[in-house]
């Protein structure tokens, strides 16, 4: 049966550099932002047996065939042999379903970086758009000003806190589901994290290439209203400002001062 490891954890943290690089592993399928996972959630609804032949309390109800058909199928086209790694920030919110699905325990690799690095990597990349940034014209339809102490919050509430809800309950409930890689480590020390990976997943490690890098499966960044937020650069490196540079640094201190990264505990 086809092995599945998942990608997860929170926005602007290189989860899609991180799937770039995985790409050039023989034994590894990283997808895109996939819809399997809200493919599988409709027939996941019949938990209390509405339908006599659907029950999801029960183990043995055919809508777990459903949605083994949803994932397994999904990626018909791929090599048997190639692990999917299935990407998807909602996957960590749900452990329980997930192995019920693929009948063993999820390997989640979470990516991860501070919340105050995560707003100003946002409001850089909102700048960079200008007139056109969806978190701008967000603000705007609020009768807001476009500074970044409103851009901080709307960007907490509408880009990151669902995510980092979810990646909360899940890494809550089995912190041991989790490989977790914080935006430095992807950034700097690409193949410790690539030997990371492989040993989480089982895999032989290889010698990945940081240079000339090129996604074979980009994301449609139009549906976001944010041109430009999953673009991998052709050579890996960290290039971004210090967050308290961007942010300044009372908002900076705000924002570390609210101690969200969980994971750090």
């Amino acid at each position: 049966m086809r092995k599945f490891a998942f990608l997860s954890g929170l926005p602007r943290t290189g989860s899609t550099v991180l799937g770039t690089l995985l790409s050039q592993h023989p034994s590894l399928y990283p997808s895109s932002t996939s819809i399997v996972r809200d493919l599988t959630n409709f027939p996941y609804g019949y938990y209390l047996g509405e339908s006599p032949y659907y029950n999801t309390k029960d183990i043995n109800s055919p809508a777990w065939n459903i949605m083994r058909g949803i994932m397994y199928g999904a990626y018909k086209h791929v090599d048997a042999d190639k692990i999917v790694v299935e990407k998807d920030r909602g996957w960590a919110g749900n452990i329980s379903k997930l192995s019920t699905i693929i009948q063993d325990k999820p390997k989640i690799i979470a990516t991860v970086r501070p919340i105050e690095e995560i707003i100003a990597s946002f409001i850089l990349l909102s700048k960079k758009i200008g007139r056109k940034s969806k978190i701008d014209d967000e603000l705007r339809a609020l009768n807001r000003d476009t500074d970044n102490l409103n851009r901080a919050r709307i960007i907490w509430e509408k880009y990151i806190y669902q995510n980092w809800k979810t990646f909360k309950i899940g890494y809550e409930y089995d912190p041991s589901c989790f490989l977790l890689l914080t935006y430095d480590e992807i950034t700097t020390q690409s193949q410790q994290t690539i030997d990371k990976i492989s040993s989480f997943l089982e895999v032989d490690s290889f010698e990945v290439q940081t240079t000339g890098l090129y996604n074979p499966r980009p994301e449609n960044d139009a549906v976001y209203g944010l041109p430009g937020l999953h673009d991998v650069r052709k050579e890996l490196k960290r290039t971004s400002p210090p967050a308290e540079e961007v942010l300044g640094q009372e908002l900076y201190q705000t924002w570390s001062d609210k101690r969200l990264n969980f994971w750090d505990t």
